[in-house]
């Protein structure tokens, strides 16, 4: 390599553990390789990828949070120099080199080895814009539900069933609590997987028939057919409960997320779709109004 480093690993972060996994590697074992993911913040790289600042040392054995030291020792590993590997919204992982002499990096290696990172973040970008480019006319991206447009057909989709047939269909919209505060105290890296996850309890305990969607920002909403206001009601306070004993990853232990719910109802609170869906908005703003964490249904508030 132009750093003359004789190892690198690049870290990546997975959305779905929360973790900064290797993707790629050369000059190290397989074991080194293989090594477990490790949490934002954790070690040298968990660091790097945190703060967004690059970092080097001649001798790694000399890091006090470095938690991977003996496999260090036995790959031979002295001298590191790790790198963040940044898009224009957020850092992404890390790309690290390594020497086995107790060697300094110069400013130059440091230059050159972020020259690098821009390319391999660029590449990275490219293959994740042919996949959105596939997806986005229909699915939002972050979470893979439908996204607000495909939503609104949905809706009017299984509105026009449900008054075909003569059966109700409710709407729940929910919203994260306090997700802004969620955001500044671990990041944006985490506030993206807690959507994921928030999606992934969704679709565990909501039925086959039903239909998820992500409004926009941390806002998504359920339509839920052959399902009367009532039903819906406790339906919603039950996604309620389950989001609210569930253990979402934090930067250093789970935290408690809670959410707030509004509920309305066709044909009982009208026929068109825009306007059912400010209904449940305006229920779900209500139940923020009154505490959080609780589900209003739209009749509360004529």
């Amino acid at each position: 390599m132009l750093t003359r480093a004789e190892a690198a690993t690049i870290r990546v972060f997975d959305i779905n553990t929360g973790k900064l996994k290797i993707v790629k590697g050369f000059g190290v074992s397989s074991g080194f390789l293989s090594q477990p993911p490790i949490r934002l913040g954790e070690g040298i790289t968990g660091r790097v990828v945190l703060e967004g600042k690059p970092f080097s040392t001649d001798d790694v054995m000399k890091v006090p949070y470095c938690v991977h030291k003996e496999l260090a020792r036995l790959e031979g590993i002295r001298a590191i120099m790790s790198v963040p590997l940044k898009t224009r919204e957020d850092t992404i992982g890390c790309i690290t080199v390594y020497r086995k002499k107790a060697e300094s990096f110069a400013e130059h290696d440091l230059l050159l080895l972020s020259i690098f990172a821009s390319e391999v973040v660029e590449a990275v970008e490219k293959t994740r814009l042919i996949e959105e480019l596939k997806k986005q006319a229909t699915f939002d991206l972050l979470t893979g539900v439908y996204n607000k447009n495909t939503l609104i057909r949905e809706l009017d989709s299984k509105m026009r069933l449900a008054l075909r047939h003569g059966y109700d269909t409710s709407i729940i919209f929910i919203d994260i609590d306090n997700f802004k505060n969620f955001n500044d105290t671990y990041g944006h890296l985490l506030g993206d997987k807690l959507l994921c996850d928030l999606v992934r309890v969704l679709k565990l305990h909501c039925r086959k028939t039903d239909v998820i969607g992500r409004f926009g920002g941390e806002e998504f909403v359920v339509i839920a057919p052959h399902t009367d206001k009532n039903e819906a009601l406790i339906f919603a306070n039950k996604l309620r409960e389950i989001v609210c004993h569930h253990k979402f990853a934090g930067k250093d232990n789970d935290v408690d997320i809670t959410i707030s719910a509004g509920v309305s109802s066709i044909p009982e609170d009208g026929l068109d779709v825009t306007d059912i869906l400010k209904k449940a908005d305006d229920a779900m703003y209500r139940s923020k109004l009154e505490g959080k964490n609780r589900v209003t249904v739209w009749a509360d508030e004529k």
